[in-house]
């Protein structure tokens, strides 16, 4: 897999150009092109990614951020999106913006909101430095966990975290135990230093308890698509993590246009 187009997309109106410079580890997977979102023109974006050998482009916000993203991501081929966004107050049933991206996105998504640059060390130890991987063993998580071991070379530590809900029987405990190793035996095979770990209570609350706990640089989770009825009252642990996490959050759509692309290339191939 490689990641030739990111889109970077912002409804801040002065973005820092460090929150999309801490994704250049992505020139690591092939990245070639970034196109950038914005609500108004910034300061030689442009000429700063060419310093990174990359080609770009900056492309005006017009009306609401999400339709606008989503139209690019079809049009431009894109394979993954960085958003950066503002958090504001949560709308009950319409949903704030980072929920409906979460939903609607065919290809991965990293969330930077607007504060993630509190985070210690991020930038100087590296984005990828200290990886928290949140898994249920569910399909998505399984998804998300194929799409980050694309990434297993800059990865340097990694903290496997299950969040336990429900009273479990003793058979449970024994298959969380064996889910746990065999899951961890992934990672180390890929010669990524990694510790398993069992946290109970709400899962997104648990999961950024965990981040906070290991002082990750960056999360990761699977994410499932929903009916229409089910999105109206969903508590998505996926959009809570990524709508309240101090850190970059990587959110992998269980089926998405970039792993059909990849199935067309090996037919044609």
């Amino acid at each position: 897999m490689e990641i030739r187009k990111l889109l970077y997309a912002t409804d801040i109106e002065e973005p820092s150009f460090t929150e999309l410079e801490r994704l250049m580890v992505f020139r690591n997977l092939g990245l070639e092109e970034v196109v950038c979102l914005l609500p108004k023109g910034v300061e030689d974006w442009e000429g700063r990614l060419a310093d990174y050998s990359l080609k770009s482009r900056t492309l005006p916000s017009k009306g609401p951020l999400l339709p606008g993203i989503l139209d690019i991501v079809r049009q431009e081929g894109i394979s993954i999106i960085a958003a950066c966004l503002k958090r504001v107050a949560k709308r009950v049933l319409a949903g704030s913006l980072v929920k409906n991206l979460v939903r609607s996105s065919p290809v991965p998504v990293i969330f930077l909101n607007e504060d993630t640059q509190i985070a210690a060390g991020s930038m100087e130890k590296g984005v990828f430095h200290h990886v928290l991987f949140a898994s249920d063993w569910s399909p998505a998580s399984q998804k998300a966990l194929e799409y980050f071991l694309n990434f297993k070379m800059a990865v340097e530590i990694l903290e496997i975290v299950n969040v336990i809900n429900k009273k479990l029987s003793i058979r449970d405990m024994r298959n969380l135990k064996e889910k746990l190793v065999e899951t961890r035996k992934i990672f180390l095979d890929e010669v990524i230093d990694a510790e398993a770990h069992v946290y109970a209570g709400k899962p997104f609350e648990e999961i950024l308890l965990a981040a906070r706990d290991y002082d990750a640089t960056f999360i990761v989770m699977g994410t499932s698509c929903k009916s229409s009825l089910k999105r109206i009252f969903s508590r998505s642990c996926s959009y809570r993590v990524a709508e309240e996490a101090i850190v970059p959050t990587l959110v992998v759509p269980i089926s998405s246009h970039w792993e059909n692309r990849e199935k067309m290339n090996r037919r044609i191939t």
